[in-house]
């Protein structure tokens, strides 16, 4: 098990984006809105599609995912990250998406300059491929993992009708996953980073946490939305530990 990573420089908000197939009033320029919905998203007419993200300036690769999509269990995706035009990584896999995100953790970062990302889904019933959301970037992955103390849950939107009789019919409108992830053990130096994630996560920009980057199936536990931030503490007195925890809900 690797110690948890934060993806917070989201690539693609400052890349340059393009598509071979999008509708024109859903374009693949949709997956830097940090909205979740279906109606923000990068629409493809059809089950297949190349994006390709291209960057001023070689960066840091080590995650490529996908939220909030209507992807099936049938889908896959091939993933080539060059620099320079020279080739540095090339993997076809399933996407094995879980809630509707994938979400793909390379054993280490690469620095490219392009990234292309081919989406395959010829079983969706649907006709169409509906991405919403996408990350693609490093991941920080601090000296010592998160707390034991931390808690996983769901935030629920449901419209409660009682009738007369006491009957209840219940209507749910949307189920949100959360994470509230306790820290005890940063180390001092750390917290720089800490308060450039927290900058990030105030310009409502959507923050990445994977539980355990080295995980066979990272998409089953991780989550990409809204963070919010507690102060950081100092509990351990000389010793070099901090602590902070954060909220973490996911981007509907």
């Amino acid at each position: 098990m690797e110690n948890c990573g934060i993806g917070y420089q989201n690539l693609i908000l400052s890349g340059d984006l393009s598509a071979d197939s999008a509708l024109a009033t859903l374009p693949v320029e949709n997956l830097t809105s940090p909205q979740g919905s279906a109606s923000y998203a990068w629409r493809v007419p059809g089950t297949s599609s190349t994006l390709t993200l291209g960057l001023s300036q070689a960066q840091p690769v080590r995650v490529v995912s996908f939220h909030r999509t209507n992807l099936t269990a049938a889908a896959v995706w091939r993933i080539v990250l060059s620099h320079g035009g020279t080739v540095l990584h090339d993997q076809t896999s399933a996407m094995a998406p879980s809630g509707g995100q994938a979400v793909c953790v390379l054993p280490a970062g690469l620095t490219a300059d392009t990234v292309a990302v081919t989406v395959t889904d010829t079983g969706n019933p649907d006709g169409y491929l509906s991405i919403p959301l996408g990350y693609v970037g490093p991941l920080w992955q601090p000296l010592r993992n998160f707390s034991t103390d931390s808690t996983s849950g769901f935030n629920l939107g449901v419209d409660e009708v009682t009738a007369l009789s006491g009957a209840e019919f219940p209507q749910t409108r949307w189920i949100q996953r959360k994470a509230s992830i306790a820290h005890q053990s940063y180390g001092a130096a750390e917290t720089v980073l800490l308060g450039e994630i927290q900058n990030v996560a105030a310009r409502a920009e959507n923050i990445l946490f994977v539980p355990d980057p080295s995980a066979g199936s990272p998409q089953d536990d991780a989550l990409f939305g809204r963070l919010s931030g507690g102060d950081i503490g100092n509990p351990f007195g000389p010793a070099d530990r901090r602590s902070w925890t954060f909220n973490l809900t996911e981007r509907l």
